[in-house]
């Protein structure tokens, strides 16, 4: 059976998401383009070529809210296929370095820290981040944590398990 390359490199996408944690709070960001805008959200984007998955949502929140984060482990992972593409939604948990945030005014208008109760009651959260982000603050999840692989480094190859 012949490997058709094109077959399967093509019509694909992988995003991350992350859910962003100082004290207890998460972090979530006002989107300013596209067509989800003035919607809340938790900080996400795609993974660049030659990127791994964490390094891809700590670029992501850095960018986004200028927050500055660490990758706690992974704690989703959302399929979605439609006309376009099949993608794959990774989402981890991140610990804040600080409160402080920063928009970055571009794709991003606002970026803050929220507490439970504002997070269930935020008007145009969308309802992904809104679920994600109320399971996270009520302790309700898995973490899969980062391992290392003995023969390969980190900022090449990933395993969470």
């Amino acid at each position: 059976m012949h490997y058709d390359r094109e077959k399967y490199r093509r019509g694909y996408s992988i995003g991350v998401g992350g859910v962003v944690l100082f004290r207890p709070k998460a972090l979530l960001i006002r989107r300013a383009l596209g067509r989800y805008v003035g919607d809340w959200a938790i900080p996400s984007g795609f993974v660049e070529r030659g990127e791994t998955i964490d390094a891809a949502i700590r670029r992501e929140v850095w960018e986004e809210a200028g927050v500055e984060a660490e990758v706690e482990g992974l704690i989703a992972v959302r399929s979605r296929v439609n006309a376009e593409e099949n993608n794959a939604y990774l989402i981890f948990l991140l610990r804040a370095l600080s409160e402080a945030s920063r928009a970055d005014g571009r794709e991003v208008d606002e970026a803050r820290f929220f507490d439970l109760a504002a997070v269930q009651n935020l008007p145009r959260l969308q309802p992904f981040s809104r679920m994600l982000a109320t399971r996270v603050l009520q302790g309700k999840i898995t973490v899969l944590r980062f391992q290392p692989h003995p023969n390969f480094p980190p900022e090449e190859y990933v395993i969470y398990m």
